[in-house]
């Protein structure tokens, strides 16, 4: 897991060949002029959720197999809990292959404050549980296939 500025996202675009593809879109790209759906930057292999629902008191642990997620909130705060997959025991739904997701029972150890123009990365070893927090929550998911 990584959380940062997103003026400091040039310094992770090494880590995976769609990284620079994808924050130099966040960068460009005034996403109060785009509706809430899906836009496509490669197909299947980047493409972004952009959703705007209400915030959460809690929520479940998610974790990803095949797909990386970049996740930054647009509109006000987000709470983001955390817990590493390895530390995880309790499967509440088993892995959806065609949703590429899987849910966990188990508290999470940490929580993350991330604000606007700020990022979180989500790599297939980290659970989390996003969209917590209150009032209406505009934010995108960048979805990056391994």
């Amino acid at each position: 897991m990584i959380v940062d500025s997103l003026k400091n996202a040039h310094l992770y675009e090494c880590l995976h060949p769609s990284f620079k593809q994808a924050f130099d879109f966040l960068r460009s790209t005034d996403f109060s002029t785009i509706d809430d759906g899906r836009i496509e930057l490669q197909g299947d292999t980047i493409y972004i959720n952009l959703a705007s629902n209400t915030g959460k008191k809690s929520a479940p642990l998610e974790a990803h197999r095949l797909y990386i997620d970049i996740q930054m909130p647009l509109s006000t705060t987000e709470l983001i809990g955390w817990k590493s997959v390895s530390r995880c025991n309790n499967i509440s739904e088993v892995y959806d292959n065609e949703k590429d997701i899987l849910f966990y029972a188990d508290d999470f150890d940490t929580v993350l404050s991330v604000s606007p123009g700020e990022f979180v990365i989500f790599f297939p070893q980290d659970a989390h549980a996003p969209a917590m927090g209150s009032g209406l929550l505009r934010k995108l998911v960048v979805k990056i296939k391994l």
